[in-house]
């Protein structure tokens, strides 16, 4: 993580504006080295977001402020979630790292696949994912039903599901439910409030709110239920 960066992050700033989020989101002190991660990413990203225009915001501290600010939300959201001590986690159209990169840096419970079709961006993840030396985190390249088929857990099912902007809801309780278990959870984020009545088959195992810049985002899990 000692590479010249042409876009280098103000670290002292990075540190407050995390600070900032993690007591909102009841995480504690956010440690050094996660913080130091944090910064080469978020270099990382400026960098090649200027050829390959990987997220909408240029800036290291619009793309914290406006993206990575949902994993310190998240972390916070699976740490109360009745999850197996070391969960494996699938995150669906990984896209440029956001939640999955951050998210890893400072929660850092069992294994965590990132999954993305696209080229530029699988490519991307897998240089991040060289240098940061994430632990138990890996990138898969290529399309969800394809890492169905290439699975390494014996059942083919995850404890926990997390999804960005990969798909409408409702089309990823189909894409998930026979991958998870009956305890597992399918992390959706939302700008509205879960609703009151889900599909057959489905039941909410718990939902959170956060606010950024002024609006309101929403975590909901939802668990796959017998039938």
């Amino acid at each position: 993580m000692s590479q010249k960066m042409q876009h280098p992050v103000n670290r002292r700033e990075l540190a407050s504006l995390a600070a900032e989020v993690a007591t909102r989101a009841r995480l504690g002190e956010v440690p050094g080295d996660a913080l130091e991660g944090l910064a080469v990413y978020l270099e990382l990203l400026v960098r090649w977001n200027a050829v390959f225009n990987l997220v909408s915001p240029g800036d290291w501290r619009e793309i914290f402020t406006r993206l990575a600010v949902d994993s310190f939300y998240l972390a916070d959201f699976l740490s109360r979630l009745p999850l197996p001590e070391t969960p494996q986690t699938w995150d669906f159209g990984a896209g440029a790292g956001l939640p999955g990169v951050p998210l890893r840096l400072i929660w850092t419970q069992g294994e965590y696949c990132m999954v993305e079709r696209r080229e530029k961006r699988a490519i991307f993840l897998s240089t991040v994912l060289s240098i940061l030396k994430l632990e138990r985190t890996c990138i898969f390249r290529g399309t969800v039903e394809n890492f169905f088929a290439f699975s390494r857990r014996p059942s083919g099912r995850a404890h926990c599901i997390v999804s960005r902007a990969f798909l409408p809801w409702r089309e990823l309780l189909d894409l998930t439910r026979a991958h998870l278990p009956p305890d597992g959870v399918l992390i959706v984020f939302a700008v509205k409030e879960a609703p009151s009545t889900l599909p057959d088959h489905w039941t909410l195992a718990g939902t959170y709110a956060y606010t950024v810049a002024n609006r309101h985002r929403y975590f909901w899990a939802l668990s796959p239920s017998g039938g």
